[in-house]
């Protein structure tokens, strides 16, 4: 169960709230959403101030020291790009074996059978263990990225942008190793994408990051959209806006008033849904 409480990168991410949330939660949004930026502070690459709670631990009120030894345990990643995840220095059965050691977790024998069943796992070959990362295509890549997130069964797993590199029956071939991940795992997914589709796939509560901005969040968002940006994105027909000082999405939005131009909106729950527009609530 994760929760955030006005998480805060300053310029790139504004008060990102939370509540408490069981299941996968996915974050929609455009390229200059900002969404890596969530990424980038809950594992605490960036400074940030507000709060993360995993299962009620604010897992950025830890020293340093112990943030370390959440990694790839309580939390962990799958970057948009596998290559990043890897060293070209070594092969990826060292990976592998370099985390469960370093968290001393078992032996070099433990971590290989541990590796061995996650790769059965995902349907690839176990002589993927003994290649580098240039040997990798694509969708070995994917998969061996998904299996190093996944094999110690963290309770967060961010998954970033998951089909980037890819065509879309390779999204899906991806899509479907996730789900099965998730089927054997205890992890909760933060799946953050610009895709509706895959978001749809994975996700049980959908966020709409708009600017930095949450806009829209819910378990309906993506069937029954309030928000004229979450309409616009889903309806394929944005157009290029610049922020202004209320609602940032009011120079593009076709029911923009004085007051969105000028005003914040403070938000109004509208069904299951929550929205920050002012024609909520009429």
């Amino acid at each position: 169960m994760i929760e955030y409480d006005c998480l805060t990168v300053k310029d790139k991410l504004e008060c990102f709230s939370l509540r408490q949330i069981d299941g996968n939660v996915g974050i929609l949004g455009e390229g200059n959403s900002n969404k890596e930026y969530l990424v980038k502070a809950s594992m605490r690459l960036v400074n940030s101030t507000g709060h993360f709670y995993i299962n009620g631990e604010d897992v950025l009120s830890v020293t340093s020291e112990e943030f370390k030894d959440y990694l790839w345990i309580k939390l962990s990643e799958i970057p948009s790009d596998p290559y990043t995840l890897f060293s070209e220095l070594y092969d990826i059965k060292s990976h592998f074996v370099e985390i469960v050691m370093s968290h001393g977790l078992g032996d070099e024998h433990y971590a290989e059978e541990l590796a061995l069943e996650y790769v059965k796992l995902l349907g690839l070959e176990t002589s993927v263990l003994d290649k580098y990362t240039f040997q990798l295509n694509p969708m070995e890549a994917k998969k061996v990225e998904i299996a190093l997130a996944s094999f110690l069964n963290p309770e967060v797993i961010f998954v970033e942008d998951i089909g980037c590199g890819l065509n879309d029956v390779q999204v899906n071939v991806i899509l479907n190793s996730l789900l099965d991940m998730e089927s054997v795992t205890d992890s909760s997914f933060v799946v953050l994408d610009n895709d509706p589709a895959v978001i749809s796939r994975l996700a049980d509560y959908t966020v709409v990051l708009y600017k930095g901005e949450i806009i829209e969040e819910g378990e309906e968002v993506l069937s029954f959209p309030l928000h004229p940006y979450t309409q616009a994105y889903l309806g394929g027909y944005l157009r290029p806006s610049l922020p202004g000082r209320g609602c940032k999405f009011s120079s593009s939005c076709p029911f923009s008033s004085f007051r969105c131009k000028e005003e914040i909106p403070k938000g109004a729950n509208v069904g299951r849904s929550f929205v920050r527009c002012h024609l909520y609530p009429w």
